[in-house]
């Protein structure tokens, strides 16, 4: 019910109007009644934030293909950002010492191993995964021009109205430039696991030939 209200608030005011005493008035009970469950703003944030990552990123199925294990961890991620972007910071800037971004780092990294990424690369590709994803769901929430379609047509418009001389391949790509969110999104995951692939095949294939030389 506490965590309810907590993100109850922060979706639909924004991370700054989250207090303790204003949890409080939202349960209809004395500000430090909350003292009794959190120290602190930042002891609800953390709790809040583990819970909204328990129950909104789905836990890898073992029978399933890496990359559509890989795909939902990271579109999911990147989700729990697009629907709660009042919390989009606070998750960003979140260590990743709670028991739940354990597990987000555990699923992925194990996922990357399946497809063949060499140990000593796993944390490259792992950090890329996580930058992308957080990056873009940072980008989401602080860029509206993005992810409103009105402000993304006036965009189009800005770029079509160009002078072609200097600016050809821009005012050629302007009625498309801006796409919607979610797709561009979904198509870049797809050329990360393209990467993925490519890595764990090349991976492969080197250890074919040095058995065959062998």
């Amino acid at each position: 019910m506490i965590l309810r209200a907590a993100q109850r608030v922060c979706d639909e005011e924004g991370l700054a109007a989250l207090t303790l005493r204003r949890l409080g008035r939202e349960l209809g009970v004395d500000a430090t009644a909350m003292y009794r469950h959190f120290a602190s703003k930042a002891d609800l944030l953390a709790a809040l934030i583990d819970d909204l990552f328990l129950r909104e990123v789905r836990a890898p199925e073992p029978g399933r293909a890496w990359r559509d294990n890989l795909r939902d961890i990271i579109v999911d991620w990147w989700k729990l950002y697009r629907r709660h972007e009042g919390l989009s910071q606070a998750m960003a800037g979140q260590p990743d010492d709670e028991p739940q971004l354990f597990h987000i780092t555990e699923w992925s990294v194990r996922e990357l191993i399946r497809a063949g990424i060499p140990q000593d690369q796993l944390g490259l590709f792992y950090q890329t995964i996580y930058n992308f994803t957080v990056g873009n769901g940072l980008v989401a929430a602080f860029s509206p021009w993005l992810t409103v379609p009105e402000l993304r047509d006036e965009q189009r418009r800005v770029y079509a109205a160009l002078d072609p001389a200097r600016f050809p391949s821009a005012t050629t790509a302007a009625p498309s430039i801006y796409p919607e969110t979610e797709e561009v999104f979904l198509f870049s995951v797809e050329l990360i696991l393209d990467a993925v692939a490519a890595k764990g095949a090349a991976q492969d294939a080197g250890a074919d030939r040095i058995t065959s030389a062998g």
